[in-house]
């Protein structure tokens, strides 16, 4: 029960963080945003291992387990994202990102038929809830309509250019975006599960780190305003220290301490999350679609939850 109420406040940091990230991607960019939010957590994350470990940081660090946390950090940062981004070149965000979020249904998947993990009626009700109420959301989401709406004379073009081919590449990329999302999730619960959240981490971080200094230095900063550059840098503390170091953290211990189906479908709430915020802050606007698809997702997430 811990452990799934663990994956779902993982869910709700990233929601909260996401959209801090987003702002400050638009003056230093991406790269420099996973590159700063990285380097802001790991020394955290070095000084509670120590503590932890009593300064045996190889503690536990198996050759096994270091793979597994590796492999993690090839599918989240080193394959993921381009793959992605080539989808959404092809089929457009909104679709990319709805096939791509099924990913808890491959986790799933994995952890019945390859390591014996009960999916009975019930949990699979659950998943499926929490999955397709997870795609509906994203697909009737404001960003959505105005990526249909705002460019219209654009998009006719770019349809009329589009061919057969392009949209099977995309939905195959699009899925394999979701494997890989699945195999991170998959990867990180069996390099994490049996040391300490932060200790699994550290080796991600420390992975991660020259694969995202080495693509922020190859990608020019999209503004050259250093005063904006820096407020969107001390704009990326908080956030970074809420969710890449906490949510992280949490992740971590939410994947060790429940079965795949349970922890990958709970960690991928955001989406769900990311609504009360939205519209506190007059970002959305309630519509019976949306209120359908909320309620599918918060019934899967209680029979998830109850049924851990």
């Amino acid at each position: 029960m811990l452990g799934a109420f663990a994956a779902v406040a993982s869910a709700a940091l990233w929601a909260y963080a996401s959209t801090r990230y987003a702002l400050a991607s638009r003056a230093v960019g991406s790269a420099r945003v996973n590159l700063t939010r990285s380097s802001t957590v790991l020394p955290l994350f070095l000084v509670a291992t120590l503590v932890s470990t009593h300064g045996h940081l190889l503690a536990g660090i198996s050759g096994t387990r270091a793979a597994w946390l590796a492999l993690s950090v090839l599918c989240a940062y080193g394959f993921a994202d381009n793959v992605f981004f080539a989808a959404a070149r092809r089929v457009g965000v909104t679709t990319a990102l709805a096939i791509a979020s099924s990913y808890p249904l491959w986790a799933a998947l994995l952890g019945t038929v390859w390591r014996g993990e009960r999916f009975g009626v019930v949990r699979a009700a659950g998943t499926l809830l929490c999955v397709g109420g997870i795609i509906a959301l994203i697909a009737l989401s404001p960003r959505a309509v105005e990526l249909d709406k705002g460019e219209p004379v654009k998009k006719a073009h770019e349809h009329a250019r589009s061919t057969l081919r392009d949209a099977r590449e995309g939905i195959l990329l699009a899925l394999l975006t979701s494997v890989l999302w699945a195999g991170n999730t998959v990867s990180v619960k069996l390099g994490g599960t049996g040391i300490d959240a932060w200790h699994a981490n550290l080796i991600r971080f420390l992975i991660a780190w020259p694969i995202l200094a080495a693509t922020s230095a190859l990608v020019t900063r999209p503004t050259r305003d250093d005063a904006v550059a820096r407020a969107a840098y001390r704009g990326l503390i908080v956030p970074s220290l809420l969710e890449a170091f906490v949510g992280s953290s949490l992740f971590v211990y939410g994947l060790a301490h429940t079965d795949l189906a349970v922890g990958a479908t709970l960690s991928s709430l955001a989406p769900l999350l990311s609504v009360p915020f939205a519209l506190f802050y007059g970002e959305e606007r309630w519509s019976p679609p949306r209120f359908a698809a909320v309620t599918a997702t918060v019934a899967g997430v209680i029979i998830l939850i109850v049924g851990a």
